[in-house]
């Protein structure tokens, strides 16, 4: 059995403290067909719980850096780690004759308080405290006694005033205590030093897990130096791209950011069995005979599962990528997929790649999928009177370029787009609109529109990030904002192209400055595809 356990704070969550709907969905994907998935985080249980809300948890979590193993659903401590009294009562004398603003986590009477002094406040814990407004944990002190009570199991000072090397002299290994010391995720000018039992941290944490679950292999994730032992002692270690170089330098491997979805896409990809499939080149030239005939062989209102009152691009692309004359609809599982073919499973999706969520998390695995979407490149508009079937007009062909509606439709099974077994293919159409109206040229909303296909111009194969990157133009900053999408990408809207490129792999969060997000290009090799440029 693999374990995979991840941090939390820049690892799995992004730049607002959140797990992305992107992340959300691949884990809640991942479990459900049978992952084992956790996170250790030094967040207490009831900062982490809300957070990891949505997805949909089957073990444990270790939290606090490795203080508890709890039961994220009920609340349970499985296993716990308090100070001893003697390295309770060493804190409380040291900290009586150094004046460093305090939070204290205890359990006193059976409940988790965070203790602090009211004479000790720094910015800070201003700040922190301030975030947590309505925390029924906060508990305020007048004395040292108030603070120190109960069972003590953390302690933490954001921007300590004593020396590191005066507290390392009596919490660094000493005193049945150890600390942790490093910036703060979201503030990297700000320091904090906590201190814990000398046995805790969350490499034995995930041992004790291990145990808890009979994993026989364990696969962890981390991004800070608290995460070092985890990443050391797993069987093995990966660090997202924006980890610490110590981390990276002591990790496995190296995966995308947290931004990018690092953590669930490397599972995904683990976990899948990558089925037999005869990859297609990026961009392919269609056979225009056979597209011309399955054109003529179209019959309107034929029987058959799906078939039945079929749009006519739906039918005909649907034969063009059958292989074989027995390629067919087939029920797998609870769906019906529109071709089996010794290429894999074809679906022709025209709109609402919503519906597809079901039938991917199905179709996927059992085998190669190819997502066909038709594209309207060329288009030509004409009038038909309704009451005599007579061409009253005839348009002018149009050339369209906008992929806003594809990016859309991308968005909505974007959980998909990193799997392996995954290929979306664009076919470029040549289409005839035909609006039957009353002897003129008016359009009302009674007017019947019909759209047939007259030639299939091109096919465009998006199989993994390097496929994505076509849309990424030449003149586009190595750092840019959202800004510069609106100057530089004129064929799509720039919030839905952020966010598709940014759950590829192919552009990433870096920061933010005054109002502005600015982003970060990591398309491998700054590879550009010719298509993008102007006349896609």
């Amino acid at each position: 059995m693999k374990l995979y356990v991840s941090d939390l704070d820049g690892t799995v969550l992004d730049h607002k403290a959140q797990i992305s709907i992107f992340s959300k969905e691949l884990f809640n994907r991942l479990i459900k067909n049978g992952a084992n998935i956790t996170f250790a985080t030094a967040r207490s249980i009831a900062s982490a719980a809300p957070i990891l809300k949505d997805i949909e948890l089957r073990l444990p979590i270790i939290t606090h850096n490795g203080v508890f193993i709890i039961d994220v659903n009920t609340g349970e401590r499985l296993i716990s780690h308090f100070y001893s009294e003697h390295s309770k009562n060493t804190a409380k004398e040291f900290f009586s004759s150094h004046l460093d603003a305090l939070l204290v986590t205890s359990y006193i009477d059976g409940q988790e308080k965070q203790s602090w002094l009211s004479s000790r406040v720094n910015s800070g814990v201003k700040t922190y405290l301030k975030q947590r407004s309505g925390d029924k944990r906060l508990r305020e002190c007048d004395t040292l006694d108030e603070l120190f009570a109960g069972d003590i199991f953390y302690i933490t000072l954001i921007a300590p005033m004593t020396e590191l090397s005066e507290l390392d002299e009596v919490f660094y290994n000493k005193n049945g205590l150890t600390r942790n010391y490093q910036a703060d995720t979201y503030n990297e000018k700000e320091y904090w030093y906590e201190i814990y039992r000398e046995d805790v941290s969350k490499a034995n944490a995930v041992d004790e897990l291990k145990m808890l679950t009979g994993a026989d292999e364990v696969i962890a994730f981390g991004d800070n130096t608290n995460d070092l032992p985890m990443i050391v002692s797993a069987d093995r270690g990966y660090a997202v791209a924006n980890a610490s170089e110590e981390l990276k330098n002591a990790a496995d491997g190296i995966i995308r950011s947290n931004e990018q979805g690092g953590v669930p896409i490397f599972i995904q990809c683990e976990q899948n069995t990558v089925w037999e499939y005869h990859r297609r080149q990026n961009d392919e030239k269609p056979d225009a005979d056979k597209f011309s005939r399955c054109l003529a062989d179209y019959v309107p209102n034929s029987d058959g599962i799906g078939t039945l009152n079929e749009k006519q691009i739906h039918s005909v692309l649907k034969s063009y990528f059958a292989t074989t004359a027995y390629d067919k609809e087939i029920k797998i599982g609870r769906y019906y997929a529109d071709l089996v073919t010794e290429n894999g499973i074809y679906e022709i999706q025209t709109h609402n790649f919503k519906n597809l969520v079901g039938k991917l998390d199905c179709f996927l695995q059992a085998s190669h999928v190819t997502v066909v979407y038709p594209f309207h490149k060329k288009s030509r508009l004409n009038y038909v009177d309704k009451t005599t079937g007579a061409l009253i007009k005839v348009g002018n062909k149009k050339t369209h370029s906008s992929l806003t509606d594809f990016f859309i439709e991308l968005y909505r099974i974007k959980q998909f787009l990193n799997d392996p077994n995954l290929t979306i293919c664009i076919a470029l159409l040549s289409v005839d609109d035909y609006r039957f109206t009353k002897g003129d040229t008016r359009r009302r909303k009674s007017d019947r529109k019909l759209c047939v296909p007259t030639a299939l111009e091109g096919l465009i194969y998006l199989e993994d990030s390097d496929g994505y990157s076509r849309f990424i133009p030449d003149d586009l900053p190595e750092t840019f904002t959202k800004k510069d999408v609106v100057k530089y990408v004129k064929n799509c809207e720039a919030s839905i192209f952020i966010e598709i490129m940014k759950d590829v792999g192919l552009i990433d969060f870096i920061g933010k400055s005054s109002n502005e997000y600015i982003y970060r290009r990591t398309d491998k090799n700054n590879r550009r595809h010719i298509l993008y440029r102007g006349h896609f």
